[in-house]
């Protein structure tokens, strides 16, 4: 057999982005793909162990699988920004012990999360007054409005699809939310600044420009607020 000559490619000018995404979303990689599409981005994922119920115990318990999954990313490799991409795990952790389980195994500049990205994007839109939307139960649902009001916020309209199991949310249907969400604005009546779409898992990428036209209310989800945020922290041009 004969031994063939190569050459190296250069290191990569792409920005480098990890995630870590729960076992049961099927929704996330796809819109990231949306959000970066015109942008130099290298995005590697991993996945954590996650059950379909969504509890505030099964939430919690993803702690215990963080560190073992920011490991499984390739060891040599350097990050400019990495995300834990589940809003109401991040928040049942908490932000600051995800930072700290992740830069345990890798080392990164920046780390987020679609609980703290959405506190953030809040601020920068000068919003103070939320309109929620979740798929979880309604005790999920309010315990993360509880934490979003701890953070400054005012929810003062909010709907809840009251769905256990991350297997159908992921299955919820753009146009459900997008109805959810026009219904949820009427109401308000222009006495909210934004709309928040809460999990990751919940296909609305290809609806929040529509609900922000026809409503007159900015629609963000956990999905866009975290692309935003880790954008942000690269240098990645981003509008909310």
């Amino acid at each position: 057999m004969k031994t063939a000559d190569y050459e190296l490619m250069p290191a990569s000018d792409l920005v480098q982005l990890g995630m870590i995404v729960l076992q049961s979303d099927v929704t996330i990689e796809d819109e990231f793909r949306f959000y970066f599409a015109n942008a130099k981005v290298s995005l590697l994922v991993n996945r954590i162990p996650f059950q379909n119920e969504v509890t505030a115990e099964t939430l919690a318990d993803m702690a215990h699988h963080l560190k073992r999954a920011a490991a499984l990313f390739p060891l040599t490799h350097s990050f400019d920004a990495m995300g834990y991409a589940c809003t109401s795990g991040a928040m049942q952790i908490g932000s600051a012990r995800v930072s700290e389980l992740i830069n345990s195994e890798r080392s990164c500049d920046y780390v987020s999360n679609p609980m703290q990205a959405a506190l953030l994007a809040f601020e920068q839109l000068g919003a103070k007054r939320i309109g929620y939307i979740g798929p979880y139960s309604k005790q999920v649902c309010q315990t993360m409005i509880d934490h979003i009001e701890a953070g400054g916020f005012t929810v003062s309209h909010a709907v809840s699809f009251d769905e256990e199991y991350d297997q159908f949310v992921g299955r919820i249907a753009p146009e459900s939310i997008y109805d959810t969400a026009m219904a949820l604005a009427a109401e308000a009546r222009q006495s909210i600044d934004v709309i928040f779409i809460a999990c990751t898992n919940m296909k609305c990428a290809s609806v929040l420009d529509k609900i922000t036209a026809e409503s007159g209310v900015p629609a963000l989800s956990s999905n866009k607020v975290l692309a935003w945020d880790l954008a942000q922290s690269s240098g990645i041009p981003f509008s909310l």
